[in-house]
């Protein structure tokens, strides 16, 4: 028997690497062997501290690109050895919210790394609703895979921009020099927007932002009236803000920063407990401010963001200081904590 190698969750603190073996392909099914995994934060937190939607023990990643291992005989549209990214999640297409073209919503949601296996693994099974609803993509021969497995978190800046209605017009803050403040740079540029100002901690990643498309950087810890700092760039404020560091000061920075008419979108994802109740709401009822959440992609959000990756591939790759093997999947964890170094870690196999 065969065996693949895989980080499995059992519960907080709880990852062990351990050998399964490989799954089988039933009709209308793929195995992937995959070649590059993203750590996400959200795998982080998984593990730090658990969550009601993760069903244990599982194989955590949700970020990933790969080869197609095997199929059975009714799959015709792909066969063994193509380069293959698929999103992390799989949508029913029935729910109110599918119907309703919000289906990131969906209420029947199927997600590697939460409700099936992920990839974290050397070979993810991928269910047959992946490829009824067109969820499997294929990658060009000239792409490396490594870039294509950030397809799924430049997804989720993809949906975030367009949920603010970003275009050339639009003048965007972006609070959060991780990742995906990056990664929302990287798509406001492509979506045609001229001024994006990025608030961040590191002179070094801000400076990766102002290359990657940010006409300013503000460094918090140098300059602490953020709301001011942005005034004396725009009087009446910026048109949108997305927040991909949710605090209490973040939130009150960012509506006293946006003009009227505008928005501030709440990207992050915050302690389970955490509630803000000194925000005034005056501010966004007389301004009409929408305060509103971004929360994943819709497929056509992936579709936007496949074509970017493909054409934005040696700007990625600079999103990328660390690399570590599946094996050492604890010390990436380790990396990922120490803010001041790290950016986005990938798994490589």
């Amino acid at each position: 028997m065969t065996f693949l190698k895989a980080a499995v969750f059992y519960g907080p603190g709880k990852l062990i690497l351990e050998e399964r073996s490989i799954p089988q392909p039933s009709l209308g099914e793929i195995v992937v062997k995959v070649d590059t995994s993203g750590l996400c934060p959200t795998d982080v937190k998984i593990y730090k501290f658990g969550s009601q939607n993760v069903k244990i023990p599982i194989v955590l990643g949700h970020e990933f690109s790969g080869k197609i291992y095997s199929l059975p005989s009714d799959i015709i549209s792909f066969k063994e050895g193509e380069r293959v990214v698929i999103p992390a999640d799989a949508y029913c297409g029935k729910c109110l919210m599918c119907i309703s073209s919000k289906e990131n919503l969906c209420f029947d949601t199927i997600s590697f790394g939460y409700q099936i296996d992920g990839a974290h693994a050397e070979y993810v099974l991928i269910p047959k609703r992946f490829l009824d609803r067109g969820g499997v993509f294929k990658v060009p021969e000239n792409i490396s895979l490594e870039i294509m497995s950030m397809t799924e978190p430049l997804a989720c800046a993809v949906h975030d921009i367009k949920l603010m209605k970003i275009d050339p017009s639009k003048r965007l803050l972006v609070v959060g020099d991780g990742p995906m403040g990056l990664l929302h740079v990287l798509v406001a540029k492509n979506f045609g927007c001229s001024e994006i100002v990025v608030v961040g901690l590191f002179d070094w990643k801000l400076k990766l932002a102002s290359e990657l498309g940010a006409t300013h950087t503000i460094n918090s810890q140098e300059i602490k009236d953020v709301k001011k700092e942005i005034k004396s760039l725009y009087q009446e404020g910026v048109d949108a803000c997305a927040l991909t560091v949710v605090t209490k000061d973040t939130i009150v920075q960012s509506l006293g920063s946006t003009i009227k008419g505008g928005y501030v979108s709440i990207f992050a994802g915050v302690p389970k407990d955490s509630v803000y109740t000194t925000l005034d709401p005056n501010i966004i009822h007389y301004n009409e401010i929408s305060l509103i959440g971004s929360s994943g992609y819709t497929y056509e959000d992936f579709r936007i963001a496949f074509k970017i990756a493909i054409n934005n591939e040696s700007k990625l790759s600079r999103l990328v200081p660390h690399r570590f093997r599946l094996d050492d999947i604890h010390d990436a964890i380790t990396a990922w904590e120490d803010k001041e170094r790290s950016l986005k870690i990938l798994l490589k196999r």
